[in-house]
């Protein structure tokens, strides 16, 4: 679930009403047009001066999004030089971890949590910075700012995912176990889900473990690639290599990026093993055999095996279309179900694998419509082009990522 901020007093709003008010009253003294234009003119340029660290958001949210990387970076620099919110400079921390330099966004999110006017956003810079620690190998500092925050008594479920991934990640079972039954409260969201149904891989507790997954990748259609890599570790526990190779190649489509624990390159080596007939059989058991070093994406004895071959060889798999919601529905009713449930499933032309809104697994900094209209309204008419000839680098709001959700959201317009 992403963090909600606390409103608070819109500075920036009232910055814009007080220039509009005083070049409405310009308008109204007694003086010579070209004066009043003049005033006019030169009340915008300060105003402008005083709201550029924002144009300067904007004009690298639109590069951003395009992926224009090279040219986003320098304006995010100059957007933190010239000033911008906490709020802001969480964004673009988050944006540095997770798609350029760690140490950068580790640096802007330290300064937030000293800042003592940063207020509720010091928490989320806390958690955000969690994942620059993990990054630069400082995983004990990580889990040790998220403890200290925790004791604080500061509660989110990001918080709660980056922890328990961690203590996961180190082998801190009793304690993760403890954290999570504190954590269990309410409705549990899909990054929260899949750190259980891990935890159940790693004690041996399949059966759970199944329930977890297929409820998570058939169901709610997780968009992080983590649930993937560990669904198919539950099929191949129970020897549907079939189920696995169609589960790592949907988790292939998933969002990849530098605060992932998968990557695509290892999904792929493990795809090359279980496809191939030659090796398939041996590479399963492998995988089943170290399931803690494949749940954590490492190599393990048998890693090796995995070679290229004849994609065409018979018997070769290859992953299937993940189900749409018509096809699961025929399943349905194939099924003996009664006419309330046909009725139900009937009544939705949406595919079944609706995403879960709230179970942020990754640092949101999606850049977005928004930020390319405060472009624009500051002169910047570069064409945005189209995003399927670009790469695309954000993380939009509905993704069901695993970190903290800290996007410059719909409110955009109104806060600046």
């Amino acid at each position: 679930m992403s963090d909600v901020q606390k409103k608070k007093f819109n500075s920036g709003a009232l910055i814009a009403l007080l220039f509009l008010g005083a070049i409405v009253g310009i308008s109204f003294l007694r003086i010579d047009l070209w004066i009043k234009i003049a005033a006019d003119v030169a009340l915008a340029l300060v105003f402008l001066f005083i709201r550029r660290g924002y144009i300067f958001l904007a004009i690298g949210a639109k590069a951003f999004r395009k992926g224009d990387l090279d040219k986003a970076w320098p304006n995010l620099e100059k957007a933190l030089k010239a000033g911008i919110d906490p709020d802001r400079r969480n964004m673009i921390g988050s944006a540095y971890i997770q798609q350029g330099d760690a140490a950068r966004g580790v640096q802007i999110l330290e300064e937030v949590t000293a800042d003592p006017k940063a207020g509720d956003h010091r928490n989320v810079a806390i958690v955000t910075c969690s994942m620059g620690y993990w990054r630069l190998g400082r995983i004990g500092k990580a889990i040790g700012s998220l403890e200290e925050l925790r004791a604080s008594g500061y509660r989110s479920d990001n918080l709660a995912i980056n922890l328990e991934t961690y203590l996961l990640e180190t082998g801190d079972l009793s304690r993760f176990k403890a954290i999570m039954d504190d954590n269990r409260t309410g409705t549990e969201n899909n990054g929260l889900m899949d750190n259980r149904g891990w935890y159940c891989i790693l004690t041996g507790d399949w059966d759970t473990a199944k329930e977890v997954f297929d409820e998570l990748i058939d169901e709610r259609n997780a968009k992080f690639p983590e649930a993937y890599l560990h669904g198919a570790q539950v099929s191949i526990h129970n020897g549907d290599v079939s189920q696995a190779v169609d589960r790592l190649g949907w988790g292939l489509a998933r969002k990849f990026t530098l605060t992932c624990l998968a990557s695509k390159e290892y999904f792929e080596h493990l795809l090359l093993g279980l496809e191939n007939p030659a090796t398939r059989g041996e590479f399963a058991a492998a995988m089943d055999k170290f399931s803690k070093e494949v749940s954590l994406c490492k190599e393990f004895p048998g890693f090796e095996k995995a070679v290229g071959f004849d994609e065409n060889a018979p018997d070769a798999l290859k992953p299937s279309k993940k189900p749409s919601y018509r096809e699961q529905m025929a399943a349905a009713d194939a099924r003996d179900i009664d006419d309330t449930e046909k009725k139900q499933l009937h009544e939705s032309d949406r595919d079944i694998n609706t995403d879960v809104e709230d179970d942020d697994r990754e640092p949101n900094t999606d850049l977005d419509d928004d930020d390319l209209a405060m472009a624009v309204s500051y002169g910047d008419t570069t064409p945005l082009a189209d995003d399927s000839d670009n790469p695309d680098t954000s993380v939009s709001d509905d993704d069901d990522d695993r970190e903290p959700n800290t996007d410059v959201d719909d409110d955009e317009d109104e806060e600046n």
